[in-house]
């Protein structure tokens, strides 16, 4: 699962970092750069105040910085998160303020800023007393139950702050009840970010199997579906149904969900359990 991380910009800022902490700062946005995003506040304003903080710093830590924070904005990993207009932004309390408005509406993984903030952030100097390869790496292969709740879990983080997302599964046929609600979740994940949600895009990779019963008829069902679950969430969506021309080749098996940022592969389908 990816994790979603609030930093506050004074993180970046030269009265708290220096010599004896930059390093931190620099593991844990690599880890991130591998396992999760940057959540920009305020839409652009994290990024114009991150990189004017950055600019007042010693020029081998701006450096370091500035080259890691280029790989995760080339991946997409620093994401803007839209907020409600009732905040005006002056100092780090007023940046907390916003992580935690949105956190009280579903939490992040982690707040970083220079303070605590009684304990519901993780401060600078606490950074040097955890791991941060476990706390913020990756973590590995994961084994869910392929319910509902389970499925909506992984893709809500996974896909919030993707543009597209694109399914590849050679038995991802939408006449199935559950692949519809597969589908179903995934337009209802896409591009959602607390209560906002903007148009994504959404493509379909499927095998074309002829020998299916009525399948002209169940290409009107697939159809159908694309519209209602299209109409319902304002997402393009796109079905690409592929003939095998070497029914010799290797059998088809794992399937993928792949974003314009990231990819989860899945050995036992992406379809609910009915």
């Amino acid at each position: 699962m990816l994790k979603e991380i609030c930093i506050t910009p004074q993180v970046f800022d030269s009265e708290y970092i220096d010599s004896s902490n930059w390093k931190d700062i620099k593991s844990l946005l690599e880890n991130i750069a591998n396992s999760g995003y940057i959540l920009g506040l305020k839409d652009k304003d994290w990024v114009r105040n991150v990189f004017d903080n950055i600019s007042h710093l010693e020029q081998k830590i701006k450096d370091k910085l500035l080259t890691i924070l280029s790989i995760l904005k080339d991946r997409d990993r620093i994401v803007e998160h839209p907020t409600s207009d009732i905040f005006t932004i002056s100092d780090e309390d007023d940046w907390y303020a916003v992580a935690e408005y949105l956190n009280n509406i579903r939490n992040f993984h982690k707040i970083i800023a220079t303070q605590s903030f009684k304990g519901n952030a993780t401060s600078i100097e606490q950074l040097e007393d955890i791991n941060i390869s476990d706390e913020f790496g990756i973590t590995g292969s994961k084994r869910d139950l392929k319910t509902k709740e389970a499925l909506k879990n992984i893709l809500l983080p996974f896909l919030s702050y993707s543009k597209k997302v694109t399914i590849i599964d050679p038995y991802f046929y939408l006449h199935f009840s559950y692949c519809q609600r597969t589908l179903r979740i995934v337009a209802e994940c896409l591009r959602e970010r607390r209560g906002h949600r903007e148009k994504g895009s959404i493509g379909i990779h499927c095998k074309w199997d002829k020998d299916i019963k009525d399948i002209r008829g169940k290409i009107k069902v697939w159809q159908q579906a694309i519209k209602n679950i299209s109409r319902a969430f304002n997402h393009s969506i796109k079905l690409h149904a592929w003939e095998r021309i070497d029914r010799t080749a290797i059998k088809l098996h794992d399937r993928y969900i792949i974003t314009n940022q990231s990819g989860l592969v899945s050995a036992a389908g992406i379809g609910l359990d009915e």
